[in-house]
């Protein structure tokens, strides 16, 4: 499978025309914004909602924060949840097998889309290191870790294969 990163505007361009049969989408707006308006709907679409927010605004006491003070912080800050990220990897899981692409989108197409495209690549592929040390990303890495966590937790702590045909296709913004 073929893993592409865009912002919203690239999605929304793309999405004028057609878009190919076997294409899956993951689109990621900002908290309290629409999605990407998308003219031509993919075959397979998961529309979620959340800021581009790392856990490092609580990081110094993070060890020492209560589940429900991290909810909390998630809630007041609207950054992924763990139900938002086992929505991402139950998507993930369940068109691994029917699509050919999948699109991870969001605002700028750098950091929270990046996070989610290098989570799926190293569980999948054990490749995701390529979208970190790309200078195009800058991923979230609490979106990185949520999203890697809950694909091994709903798919399998090992990684599903060494899926050499699992590649991250390079894009302009």
């Amino acid at each position: 499978m073929k893993i592409r990163i865009l912002s919203r505007p690239a999605m929304e361009r793309l999405a004028r025309a057609p878009l190919p049969q076997g294409t899956a989408v993951i689109s990621i707006a900002d908290w309290g914004l629409e999605s990407a308006q998308l003219d031509n709907s993919p075959e397979y679409l998961l529309q979620v909602a959340f800021d581009d927010v790392d856990n490092d605004i609580f990081a110094p006491e993070a060890d020492a924060l209560t589940d429900a003070q991290i909810r909390a912080a998630e809630k007041k800050y609207h950054m992924l949840s763990r139900e938002q990220a086992a929505q991402i990897a139950d998507f993930c899981l369940s068109v691994w097998d029917k699509a050919e692409q999948l699109i991870c989108q969001c605002e700028h197409g750098q950091s929270r889309s990046a996070a989610v495209a290098a989570a799926v690549l190293e569980y999948r592929a054990r490749k995701g290191i390529t979208v970190f040390a790309s200078d195009r990303y800058c991923p979230n890495k609490a979106v990185f870790r949520r999203v890697l966590e809950a694909l091994r937790e709903r798919g399998g702590k090992e990684h599903r294969s060494s899926d050499a045909a699992t590649s991250l296709t390079g894009e302009a913004k």
